[in-house]
């Protein structure tokens, strides 16, 4: 039994009282990151954009199989952006400007109208980049059954099956898809992360697309939350009876929080309750099993409360780690206007880059340094010695045990101020 065979398909069941308490603690949590958003300039924000839209980037790819190299991520993320980058400035492979370019049309265009034939346009530029997408049709909407299954060969486990078995099946599915992103894209009415989160339940639940469905969805949510946290932003700012024009509302169409990185880790519980929400093919039956009861659950698919809890709480988790994010790009900040006037090579910079990404205090080592940069060890050497004398390292340990850290990362010197203050 499927959410689509459900007599509520698509809309499901759910109660949201139930979810008020987990609901308001995730708006707390994402509240902050809107109002510290409308303090920054149009560079600082920019920066700030390209690290948490850096982040969603690389870990949506690496959830569909795609490994998207950090540095050439960041490189077409600041060259689309029109920032400098402070790194060595190396070509980029095109699959990370497709991923760099389709996100931010995603995200840029979130007050827009979107049709069938802009999501077939990203799908069409996606999808040849994923595994296994030889011989399947890309920029179409699938014209043969959808089954999710997982196992190795000849093992293989059937997940979920979705609505429609032919191109007409799905083309009415998707009709009532569209007519309902017309009425519910997060507006004024409604609570914005519940409409996108609902809408996303959707999309996944009809997988319309014969592959990269997942990954197309990763998108949607992120236009969705992008257009939600932009109202947001527009409320604090003073009552609204109306949108204002497109041309104001594009100042709002920026992410304020990378939601990909948190899901990485959490693919055993996302199994499950695509099981829970979606429903699972029945249990095979043997004839010893006649007269025996129904193996069907007690609850039927389609009930959408435990699927709106644990997105809210994986926002939650995305909110905070938005926090950490405008963490780090205060103290870049500040670290090269500190640093501004001090020479470093292209190899130190990337040193530096990296360290700034990582936001830890674990430090490098030597040799690690040297693998980042590809230098020999007489040049590692002279290097890191180079950056502690010039202040922007501290180093601790002896001998091989030495290690490299951020001096900004070590006491308060960078941290005073915010972005605002930073001129």
């Amino acid at each position: 039994m499927w959410i689509w065979q459900q007599p509520e398909w698509p809309r499901g069941r759910l109660d949201t009282r139930p979810l008020m308490g987990t609901l308001n603690a995730t708006l707390a949590t994402v509240a902050p990151l809107v109002s510290q958003g409308g303090g920054l300039k149009t560079d600082q924000r920019l920066r700030l954009e390209a690290t948490l839209l850096g982040e969603e980037i690389g870990a949506s790819a690496r959830l569909s199989g795609i490994s998207l190299e950090r540095g050439a991520i960041r490189t077409a993320l600041h060259q689309a952006l029109g920032l400098a980058d402070e790194g060595e400035v190396r070509p980029v492979p095109p699959v990370v400007e497709t991923f760099v370019d389709v996100t931010l049309e995603a995200v840029r265009t979130a007050f827009l109208p979107l049709g069938e034939a802009q999501l077939l346009e990203w799908h069409r530029r996606l999808a040849p980049q994923l595994p296994r997408s030889a011989g399947l049709v890309v920029g179409e909407w699938r014209d043969a059954p959808f089954e999710e299954v997982s196992g190795r060969y000849g093992l293989k486990r059937l997940r979920y099956r979705a609505p429609g078995d032919d191109r007409a099946a799905v083309s009415a599915e998707l009709e009532t898809f569209f007519a309902r992103l017309e009425e519910e894209e997060p507006g004024l009415d409604g609570v914005g992360h519940l409409q996108a989160l609902k809408l996303h339940a959707h999309w996944l639940a009809l997988s319309p697309l014969a592959l990269g469905n997942g990954l197309i969805g990763r998108l949607l949510l992120a236009r969705w939350l992008t257009r939600a946290e932009g109202i947001m932003a527009l409320q604090a700012e003073g009552e609204l009876s109306a949108l204002p024009d497109l041309e104001m509302l594009e100042a709002y169409a920026w992410r304020r929080q990378a939601l990909a990185p948190v899901l990485v880790d959490a693919q055993g519980e996302w199994q499950a309750l695509r099981e829970t929400c979606f429903g699972r093919p029945a249990a095979p039956r043997s004839s010893l099993d006649a007269g025996l009861p129904s193996r069907e659950p007690e609850v039927p698919p389609g009930d959408l409360a435990p699927w709106m809890r644990w997105w809210l709480l994986r926002l939650r988790e995305g909110a905070r780690l938005g926090q950490a994010h405008f963490s780090r790009v205060r103290r870049a900040e500040r670290l090269w206007l500190e640093h501004a006037r001090t020479p470093l090579n292209a190899r130190q910079r990337e040193l530096v880059l990296t360290l700034l990404e990582r936001d830890d205090d674990a430090g490098v080592a030597r040799s690690d340094y040297r693998d980042l940069v590809a230098t020999s060890d007489p040049t590692a050497a002279r290097d890191l010695a180079d950056l502690t004398a010039k202040g922007v390292l501290k180093s601790t340990g002896v001998g091989r045990g030495t290690r490299y850290r951020l001096a900004a990362l070590g006491g308060s010197g960078l941290g005073g101020s915010g972005l605002g203050g930073s001129g």
